[in-house]
């Protein structure tokens, strides 16, 4: 049996129209990298971006942190004072602090984003900004779960989803590994900012979310600012079991030596003064979590005799 074969006539196209095909496919190519992007930040602002961010400003420590571990460290182009972590932080030019933004500097960048803090200051400066066009982001993450938001948020202004999203999914899972005191009453905790004059948090701080999280009642809680200075005469009325405050790296905690003038309170008397490194519970970055399992651990030792 003869097996039939076959012709394909093959047709060469003008080159006008091959031409004008990879134009296209280019142009869909760019228009997916250069893809506008939108979050809502903080304060319930839409930030919406004509394409993924690449030459960012960050107006706070922890802002500065969580831009690094979403991948963006090498789109920041200024960053403020104390952004100190991780350590190529360093080298990023500085551009203002908590009292005041160099204006003239930032310009001098052409950023394309600026994150900023709802509790810093400099709102004058950065309205300013705002109102040349250059889209701010608005950061206060309160409780830690809304730390994993930001990332995210981080992430899609940037470009970065892909890429960050295995690290921000493990900083979730993390998290909801924490443990809280098996305590069925809430442990009464009493957090020091400051100690002259004597400051604490309420519950509309970072800090107090960490407390209840992990199983604590803030007594000052509903304090009427967040940071509210109390006198030692309202700590002992609500007699806390445990007392927490923070250090500087590298500083001993000389606060807690204090403390021992009030033996009547629970938490002096049965040794449970503790301090934390400060950068682990006043920074809103990912490195809080190693902050607040430390505070689990401490309210999960309530009862057991555990000491620091």
């Amino acid at each position: 049996m003869k097996i039939p074969s076959y012709q394909f006539q093959f047709f060469s196209l003008p080159n006008g129209f091959v031409a004008a095909l990879i134009s296209g496919c280019l142009g869909l190519f760019s228009i997916s990298i250069h893809a506008q992007v939108s979050v809502q930040d903080d304060t319930g602002q839409r930030v919406t971006l004509d394409r993924p961010a690449q030459r960012v400003i960050s107006l706070a420590p922890h802002l500065t942190e969580n831009m690094f571990f979403v991948g963006g460290g090498n789109r920041l182009v200024g960053v403020s004072q104390y952004s100190d972590y991780p350590d190529d932080a360093l080298a990023i030019d500085r551009v203002g602090d908590f009292q005041s933004i160099n204006l003239e500097a930032i310009l001098a960048l052409q950023p394309d984003l600026i994150l900023a803090w709802v509790d810093g200051g400099n709102r004058r400066t950065l309205n300013r900004l705002a109102q040349m066009g250059i889209p701010i982001y608005w950061s206060r993450p309160v409780a830690i779960e809304s730390i994993a938001l930001e990332l995210n948020n981080l992430a899609t202004l940037t470009g970065l989803q892909t890429q960050a999203a295995p690290d921000i999914e493990r900083f979730s899972a993390d998290l909801a590994q924490l443990q809280p005191s098996a305590r069925a009453t809430p442990i009464r905790v009493f957090y020091q900012v400051w100690d002259k004059p004597l400051q604490t948090l309420n519950n509309n701080s970072l800090i107090g979310h960490l407390i209840t999280r992990c199983g604590g009642q803030n007594v000052f809680a509903q304090a009427p600012a967040v940071v509210a200075q109390v006198d030692i005469e309202s700590v002992l009325l609500r007699n806390p079991e445990v007392v927490l405050g923070s250090h500087a790296v590298g500083q001993a905690p000389s606060w807690r030596q204090a403390w021992q003038r009030w033996p009547q309170i629970d938490a002096v008397a049965h040794g449970r003064v503790y301090s934390i490194e400060a950068d682990l519970l006043s920074r809103h970055s990912v490195r809080v979590l190693a902050g607040a399992q430390k505070v689990c651990q401490y309210l999960r030792a309530v009862g057991t005799n555990i000491a620091d």
